[in-house]
């Protein structure tokens, strides 16, 4: 589990599916990209609703940039043999935002914790082998109120920094334009931003939007791209 400001991580683009069998029984394993637990809940019970012959049905969850929450469930294995397996396929690839499920049909033979084990790590691998890995950056949402003939110029200067541009409102007097930078330093970064586009030097950021003619919308959110 990382610790401290993350402004990146790791993830799933879409689902994936890998599958291992061993002396009869079946390892069907799903890998879907997922934001929260209920959302995790429900792909799991679509699964039994799937498989309503398959003997178990066991899982892993890393959720939040950091993967500040993991979960793991043998779903009637013996203890340890199925879920933490399928984590440490998720922590080794460093994937959050992601939920594992490993279906098993039983082949009649037992497989012995060390199978299981081993079962389970395979085919949880091949599901993270067969997935889209993606980054994905989270920033503050920063808002500016400007005037019409500095709209276009702060939007250019924007674009031209590599940072995405969320929205654009326009009412009778003002522009408003809302904007990302990513979240580790994100007030210095905008201070460094409004430093180039006016070519000064100020000692506060209230001072740069004073001198800009622009008023800042205190910052409501962050975004994930």
């Amino acid at each position: 589990m990382k610790t401290g400001l993350i402004d990146e991580f790791q993830t799933a683009e879409g689902p994936a599916q890998g599958y291992f069998m061993e002396k009869g029984s079946k390892f069907m394993a799903y890998l879907y990209p997922v934001t929260n637990e209920p959302e995790a809940h429900a792909f799991i019970q679509a699964l039994k609703k799937s498989h309503p012959k398959a003997r178990h049905f066991c899982s892993a969850l890393r959720l939040g940039p950091g993967a500040e929450i993991e979960r793991s469930n043998d779903d009637g294995e013996p203890g340890g043999s199925a879920g933490k397996p399928i984590l440490g396929q998720l922590v080794r690839n460093q994937l959050t935002n992601v939920l594992v499920v490993v279906v098993r049909y039983f082949g009649g033979t037992k497989l012995g914790i060390p199978g299981l084990i081993e079962a389970y790590k395979i085919s949880a691998a091949e599901a993270v082998s067969n997935a889209t890995i993606i980054k994905r950056s989270i920033y503050t949402v920063f808002g500016i109120n400007m005037n019409y003939e500095v709209f276009p110029l702060f939007k250019n200067h924007i674009i031209r920094s590599g940072l995405p541009v969320f929205d654009e409102i326009f009412n009778d007097q003002k522009a408003i334009i809302s904007f990302g930078i990513k979240r580790s330093g994100s007030n210095q970064a905008l201070i460094g931003i409004l430093k180039e586009f006016s070519q000064r030097d100020f000692d506060s950021l209230e001072d740069y939007v004073k001198y800009l003619d622009m008023a800042m919308i205190p910052e409501t959110e962050e975004k994930v791209l």
